[in-house]
């Protein structure tokens, strides 16, 4: 959604910090050099936008804890964030505006659900790398100025089709929002991974958040045999939908992207035995570097919506901090670009995230690693660790 296929995203455009157009300033005294500007785009109003937004939150905390320590060399991190609306043209002319006018230096977790097909050829051409965000566009997979942080659209639907297998159902399938164009790859994407399992897919179904009745995607569903089904909308259109299929007797495995999840859901009994295959690092257990991101956020932006979408934003930052790590004077694009081919292969965080090797003049090659979670009882539960799954098993 919010970056959809992952999940689903927004529509529209707006301003303020963190979540519409404009500058987020960061908090505090913080350090006294020139700020190292830093440009965020996304679907950030309209349909399930708080999704996004929770990523440009994360981002945003990550800048006021660093600028709260002195910042990086000396200088300040600023946020200036932007919303496309989900269209593609006003997304080009975000990216123009950040870079010819805001001068910035790299676009960092971005929420985009494959707008960003728009502007890519754009910000390569201007030496501008595109550092982490919700991986569901092609050019994450394929542009080499994409650096991957959080899963792609191939690491993620290998997560929702292995759910099925941890699961042990042998048959999935797909309800996949009617709103988002690249939401109807999400059947293609999931036979894919369902193929190399050795377990089968049937056909998916489409649902629009104004439909008042899925009772026909339900039954197709049921007659189809699918025992688990990837929920690919926004969480309150699932619902429904999980909710109306009960009604007509049919409860498969539900597996959902846990980016446009809220945690105030889980008193609804709708949602017991929900599976989450995320493809970023859970926002609660104890994972590691998960104490570190909800101390942060309970600091710098408390209240804020706290899902995957959150720490999709809040990575991006900690991978551009240990890029910077040791960078003196000014920053540049090309500090950014020597920065990241510096990391190595297999580079993860320190276990944190999925490894991935950042080559120049390559697309980003990233290991499959999923997070799982599942509602108990009204709880969230780790029934594999709070940690990645990698490999085979990812």
């Amino acid at each position: 959604m919010g970056a959809l296929l992952l999940a689903t995203a927004a529509c529209g455009s707006g301003g303020g910090s963190g979540g519409g157009g404009g500058t987020a300033p960061s908090s505090g005294g913080g350090p006294g050099g020139s700020p190292i500007k830093i440009g965020n785009v996304g679907v950030y109003s309209g349909f399930a936008s708080d999704i996004a937004i929770a990523g440009s939150k994360g981002l945003q905390a990550w800048a006021d804890g660093i600028n709260a320590a002195g910042g990086i060399a000396g200088h300040p991190v600023q946020i200036i964030v932007k919303d496309d609306g989900g269209k593609p043209a006003k997304a080009l002319q975000n990216v123009k505006e950040l870079v010819e006018q805001d001068h910035v230096v790299a676009l960092v977790g971005n929420h985009e659900s494959g707008v960003d097909a728009a502007w890519a050829s754009y910000a390569s051409q201007h030496d501008i790398p595109v550092l982490g965000g919700t991986a569901t566009g092609i050019s994450y997979t394929k542009d080499p100025n994409f650096f991957p942080v959080t899963g792609t659209n191939d690491t993620g639907y290998g997560g929702y089709a292995n759910a099925g297998v941890l699961f042990h159902k042998s048959v999935v399938s797909v309800a996949y929002c009617a709103e988002v164009p690249a939401c109807a790859q999400a059947a293609g994407l999931l036979d894919t991974h369902a193929r190399r399992l050795g377990i089968r897919s049937v056909p998916g179904q489409a649902i629009s958040a104004s439909a008042t009745s899925y009772a026909a995607q339900c039954q197709k569903l049921k007659d189809s045999g699918a025992e688990a089904v990837f929920a690919a909308s926004d969480l309150a259109t699932a619902k429904r939908l999980v909710e109306q299929c009960a009604q007509q007797d049919y409860r498969p495995i539900w597996i959902d992207n846990p980016q446009n999840w809220r945690d105030s859901e889980l008193s609804a009994p709708v949602w017991e035995g929900l599976v989450f295959a995320a493809p970023e690092p859970l926002w609660f257990g104890d994972g590691p570097g998960t104490a570190e991101f909800l101390a942060a956020m309970t600091k710098y932006q408390p209240g804020v919506l706290l899902n995957t979408s959150t720490t999709s934003g809040w990575y991006a930052g900690k991978v551009l901090e240990k890029t910077l790590a040791g960078a003196s004077g000014d920053i540049t694009s090309q500090t950014i670009y020597d920065g990241l081919y510096k990391l190595g292969p297999r580079f993860d965080l320190d276990g944190i995230l999925a490894p991935v090797t950042y080559a120049k003049g390559k697309p980003a090659v990233q290991e499959a690693c999923t997070w799982y979670a599942q509602v108990k009882s009204g709880k969230l539960t780790t029934p594999f660790g709070a940690g990645r799954v990698c490999g085979k098993n990812a």
